[in-house]
């Protein structure tokens, strides 16, 4: 079967940005077959600005988070591919037809990555996929099956950060390898104001993966996972828990001088205070 792109574009009060995303899939070399934009609750110009473009099916719901958004939208989706591009990214123009091309190549496929340029003000850093260098999955530089996508049971709405990450690992867990393809598809616009800069989310959402997926994480994945928490917990000035997970982090390598170093700071609440700047208690 041919693909046919469904590209799916959650959007929360970005109508600043929704039309370079937009205008990015209307451009495509080998046309998706539908865009549908699901806002998830704006307060904005979105409703209005999305009403201008003939060719977006437009969905609101209540604000429920990104994950639930993309979710919303693969169910409404009509392709037998689905891509979720953020409403503050942009397609290359020849996304599509390359994600195509490899798809012609193997209809087995069920999972396609490839590289991104990551825009970060006026710098630009072309990040191609390789197999010695980790590169994160970034909504708009894969593709996957959408029979595929709503038998993992979708985004796990649950988490505010790394949602992406945990997208794979169920992936994995069904012993697909998704396929890399060379080439750049995605230009991502970091957001400074991005769940991952709100370390609550961060916090939340690792404490989930780590729940559902202990025993699929490598040692180096969970140690740096437990460190992550650790230097967290320290910002958030609740020590106890900072010394728990830097101690299981330094026994899963007692080699790394960083994390030993944390663990000392942990013990010692004056210090830490000094070294790491609070972070409020959020809600």
């Amino acid at each position: 079967m041919e693909p046919r792109f469904s590209v799916i574009i959650p959007s929360y009060n970005r109508a600043g940005t929704l039309v370079r995303a937009i205008e990015s899939v209307l451009h495509q070399t080998l046309p998706a077959i539908e865009i549908i934009l699901v806002d998830d609750g704006s307060t904005d110009q979105t409703r209005q600005l999305v009403g201008t473009f003939a060719k977006v099916t437009y969905y609101y719901q209540k604000n429920k988070g990104v994950s639930a958004a993309r979710n919303k939208g693969a169910e409404m989706a009509k392709g037998n591919w689905l891509i979720f591009l953020d409403s503050d990214d942009e397609l290359m123009q020849d996304a599509l037809e390359r994600f195509s091309k490899a798809i012609n190549q193997d209809s087995e496929k069920k999972v396609i990555r490839a590289g991104f340029i990551l825009h970060q003000g006026l710098k630009e850093t072309p990040l191609y996929l390789s197999k010695n260098k980790y590169i994160g999955q970034i909504p708009g530089s894969f593709v996957i099956k959408t029979d595929f996508f709503l038998e993992l049971g979708g985004y796990d709405v649950q988490l505010e950060f790394a949602e992406n990450t945990e997208l794979f690992f169920r992936i994995e867990c069904k012993k697909v390898q998704p396929v890399q393809i060379d080439g750049l598809v995605l230009r991502y616009h970091q957001n400074p104001n991005g769940a991952n800069n709100n370390l609550r989310n961060v916090t939340n959402s690792i404490l989930c993966i780590l729940s559902k997926h202990k025993e699929e994480l490598s040692n180096s994945v969970t140690r740096l996972y437990y460190q992550i928490l650790g230097v967290n917990y320290l910002r958030f000035r609740e020590f106890p828990k900072a010394r728990k997970y830097l101690f299981k982090a330094y026994l899963l390598n007692p080699f790394y001088l960083d994390t030993l170093t944390r663990l000392g700071i942990s013990l010692i609440p004056f210090l830490a205070k000094r070294f790491y700047s609070p972070i409020p208690q959020q809600k």
